[in-house]
């Protein structure tokens, strides 16, 4: 029963993952992988040879008229209100239409999402991070000089699990974004392939009540109890508010803890309608902070790289906005110029009047 259990899982999600980072054109040799598209033409990763390869194709530009289903949009594109191609923020091609001044396009796939790994910068300072197929960046990133091992799959699991709605998944994730060793989720556990999250072979998927019994169980890592303190803190203000709505109490205020896919604490906390960011934890990074009203804005990205910079050895430079992300604007010796949410440069020598969003592909 567990096996058909956790095997219909892996058929959902991991599968799927797995299918994604496979390449059907291996037998395809003789890619052009560098070319001009003309003028009414762009670049697409799967215009040819049967979508093996790169290739040019015609569509509609950005804020063009006309399209439909005889003329449509170019790729990264979608045809919106008015007839009128539009920025499909969803769609990873839709960066070739971001004006940028510094060069830097993520890695997309034949179908227009956004590769799980996503790096930035060079192989001494650049990292690279996890993203959703919609480009979201999720939890899990290293330095790029040692992410050559590094898949996202256990991220790209979990967050594909919780957008189907689950809000119970117990996966745990390595700081990179590969699985941990050791897994339960659903009531059951077994041994995973950290790559992958793949059963190991000829070890048997057990019961939770049984995880002690895998061999992948180390005491001196894994403790007496799966869930870690702010797991457990989570699920216990989540249980606590479901009995207060069911005696119909719910204008109650409660501690909101959010958790990060590895079980340490996530970037913020919610207390009495302020948001603070975090660290893992469980401290918050002063003096970072914004109203509850205004999360949706917040990633605490600037407020956790000062401590991972930190920790490094590496001065940070960068300045931070007050709720604890980067400030899009920012000066060196004089010379300003725009940064993403991750700190990343992504145009030089503006003005003080520019808007940066501009220059931001999500």
């Amino acid at each position: 029963m567990f096996r058909i259990l956790i095997l219909s899982f892996f058929q959902l999600f991991i599968v799927s993952f797995q299918n994604s980072q496979q390449n059907p054109c291996k037998s395809i040799f003789g890619c052009i992988s560098r070319f001009e598209c003309a003028k009414d033409e762009y670049w697409a990763p799967a215009a040819s040879l049967g979508g093996c390869c790169p290739g040019c194709v015609r569509g509609l530009g950005l804020n063009v008229m006309g399209c439909d289903g005889e003329n449509p949009c170019a790729p990264g594109l979608v045809c919106g209100t008015g007839e009128i191609c539009r920025i499909n923020p969803a769609n990873c091609l839709s960066t070739n239409h971001v004006p940028q001044q510094v060069h830097w396009k993520p890695a997309c796939d034949s179908a227009g999402q956004f590769h799980p790994k996503q790096c930035r910068g060079d192989r001494l300072q650049g990292r690279c991070f996890c993203y959703s197929a919609t480009g979201e960046r999720i939890f899990g990133w290293d330095w790029r000089g040692k992410a050559n091992d590094m898949t996202c799959a256990c991220s790209r699991v979990r967050s594909n699990l919780e957008a189907n709605g689950r809000t119970d998944v117990t996966l745990h994730c390595a700081p990179n974004g590969n699985f941990e060793k050791l897994q339960c989720d659903s009531g059951v556990c077994w041994c995973a392939n950290p790559a992958t999250g793949e059963p190991w072979p000829k070890v048997p998927i057990v019961s939770q009540a049984l995880w002690k019994k895998l061999p992948c169980y180390k005491r001196s890592l894994h403790g007496d109890q799966y869930l870690r303190q702010c797991e457990s803190e989570s699920f216990a203000q989540k249980l606590m508010r479901s009995k207060f709505a069911i005696h119909g109490q719910r204008n109650v205020t409660h501690t909101d803890t959010v958790c990060d896919y590895d079980g340490s604490y996530g970037r913020y906390e919610i207390q009495r309608g302020i948001a603070y960011c975090t660290w893992r934890d469980g401290e918050r990074i002063t003096p970072f902070q914004t109203s509850s009203l205004k999360l949706s804005s917040m990633n605490c990205n600037c407020a956790r790289d000062q401590k991972i910079f930190a920790a490094a050895g590496i001065d940070m430079v960068l300045l931070c906005e007050g709720n604890g992300n980067y400030k899009t604007l920012q000066d060196r010796n004089g010379e300003l110029f725009c940064v993403d949410r991750d700190g990343f440069e992504v145009a030089s020598q503006v003005s003080s009047d520019t808007e940066c969003g501009q220059y931001m592909f999500a």
